[in-house]
Parts: C-alpha cells; structure tokens; sequence
C-alpha cells in the first residue's frame, strides 16, 4: 500500500513533478494527423497538467502551443491559423510554431514589443499517422522510428479510443493485477476462458 505522498510523487505529471519530469522526457502521441483538417485546424486537451493546443498551418506545417495567449488569455482553440501560424481569436496577436510573436496588431510596429513575446510551445513531429510532441527539455532525444510506424509497405490504420479519466498509473496498474478480474469481471472472466477452450 502506497503513502499519500509516495503516491502523489507517482501520478502528479505537472512541472517540477518527479513524474512530469520524468513523463516529459518521452515523445507522446498528440493527435492523429487526419484530425487536423481545413475545416478544422486546431485541437485543443490537456497533456501532462497543461492545457495546449496542437494546429496546422495553411502550408502543411504543424504547431504545438499553450492553449492560452498570453496577451489576455484568450483560447486559441478559438484562433486562426494562416500560412505562418496561429492568430489570437481576441485581439489578433500571431505565434509560429517555435513561440515567436510575428505579429500584433494593435501595437506600434516601432516599439518591438512583439520581439520581447516568447509562447509556450513544443517541438512536433509527424510519424505512422500521428502527430508525436516532445515537453522536455533539450536536447531533446530522436522520436523513435519503430518500425510499425515507419513501414511504407501495406496498410496502417490508427484507432483511437475514450480518454481515460484518471492519472496515468491507474490503467498501468490494472492491466498487471490479475486478482481484479474474478472479482470485478467474474462470469465474464469465466467465458473468455471457455471460450478460449475451443
């Protein structure tokens, strides 16, 4: 049986978290790319306690950025994207892919303020269909080219399944504890096996 602070040090992902720390030095699926249309550029969810937004740019080219501006904290899951990035739906302001403030619209070109705006945002990937982000810190590692994903001969689909709403131990956890399955699953359990007979 855990403590209450052994398990906080296992399941909390945010920053400075040993498990967000650890977490964030992986790549993780984000999306799959078919998500991500022109009717539909942006996807906004939460990864590792931040709350994000992964788009695509009318070139092709994939951002991964905080959710929220920094301006005024508007949503960009309500922004626009355009040839070179993504545009604040409330007052215009538009981020590349790295960050970098390009553009802001009420403010004096003169001043250079926009130079001194820096958006949190991820490296992006695009590999076996899905769109991979990186949160950790650099040098970040290669994305892996495993090769289910890389393969260029035959057919490659990508299911996507509910989001479980819980921390990322619990399904771990269960998928190793066989004891639960009599209990919980009991006549179920039983059929597979029969089944199984045959």
């Amino acid at each position: 049986m855990l403590t209450r602070e052994e398990n906080e040090m296992l399941t909390q992902v945010g920053r400075g978290k040993p498990a967000g720390e650890m977490l964030r030095r992986y790549w993780m699926p984000v999306a799959c790319v078919g998500e991500l249309t022109d009717e539909k550029p942006i996807k906004a969810f939460r990864l590792l306690g931040e709350d994000l937004v992964v788009y695509r740019d009318r070139k092709g080219r994939y951002g991964f950025v905080g959710e929220q501006c920094p301006h005024r904290n508007a949503s960009l899951a309500f922004g626009r994207v355009d040839e070179e990035g993504i545009r604040c739906p409330y007052h215009g302001w538009k981020f590349d892919c790295t960050g970098k403030c390009l553009e802001q619209p009420a403010e004096p070109a003169s001043g250079g303020f926009k130079d001194k705006i820096k958006h949190t945002a991820y490296p992006v990937e695009k590999m076996g269909g899905l769109l991979w982000a990186y949160l950790g810190p650099e040098p970040r590692p290669l994305l892996p080219r495993w090769d289910v994903l890389c393969w260029e001969n035959g057919k490659r689909w990508v299911e996507k399944h509910e989001v479980y709403n819980c921390n990322w131990l619990q399904p771990m956890e269960n998928s190793v504890d066989p004891s639960h399955l009599y209990w919980l699953h009991g006549e179920t359990a039983h059929l597979v096996g029969v089944v199984g007979k045959y």
